[in-house]
């Protein structure tokens, strides 16, 4: 009978381990990683090797293949006040499944212990979040992935393409996908000030054009 009982829950974890076990793809090696673009900067999650990491220029903007998660940053790529930062991503391939990628603002201390960031992602999915970073410690803005129908989803091929914007006006943080808002929230608390860029969460071929700042209207 003890056989039997733990042959069976074994069974059952083998049906259900796979569920939660595919979103947690090894980070790919990237052929000629390890070249940015000049001016940029890369912080990666964990301060891991930027050696899978690639920033190749396009006739309209950039594109980006990395195995592991990474900001990236210009030093003159700022915004404070009252503004609207924006870009378009077009997702060329996410290997498999649903990864994030976004826009980042109010910057500090970027490769420094003490960096903070206000981030706002989307993936293949539909979903989008908002976070914080405070060295190296994150905290939920929204209160989780969250779907939203403005984020486009991938098509069948694996692409995407999505306009994503942070404004910073009236007091306020709003998010928007798309021209239409998803989520906002008071600014108190949260870093508007300082560097703004992107964010790409591990495995992503990425395109991203238009990226830039003017005032909030």
């Amino acid at each position: 009978m003890t056989l039997r009982i733990g042959l069976f829950a074994m069974a059952a974890l083998a049906f259900t381990a796979p569920v939660s076990a595919q979103h947690n793809d090894a980070e790919r090696t990237v052929e000629g990683g390890g070249a940015l673009l000049p001016g940029w900067h890369a912080r990666v999650d964990r301060d891991r090797p930027l050696e899978n990491v690639k920033m190749t220029k396009l006739a309209s903007g950039w594109q980006i293949d990395n195995g592991p998660a990474i900001v990236l940053w210009k030093d003159d790529l700022t915004a404070s006040g009252d503004y609207s930062v924006k870009g378009t991503f077009h997702q060329v391939s996410s290997k498999g499944h649903a990864h994030g990628v976004g826009l980042v603002v109010g910057g500090k201390d970027m490769a420094g212990a003490g960096q903070v960031y206000t981030y706002f992602l989307i993936r293949g999915n539909g979903d989008f979040l908002v976070k914080t970073r405070t060295g190296a410690k994150t905290a939920w803005v929204n209160a989780e992935w969250t779907h939203h129908a403005a984020v486009k989803a991938d098509n069948a091929d694996g692409t995407n393409t999505n306009q994503l914007e942070v404004k910073v006006a009236g007091g306020q943080m709003i998010f928007s996908a798309n021209g239409t808002e998803v989520f906002r929230k008071a600014a108190t608390g949260l870093y508007t000030d300082g560097n703004y860029g992107v964010r790409l969460n591990h495995n992503l071929t990425i395109q991203v054009s238009d990226l830039g700042v003017t005032p909030a209207k």
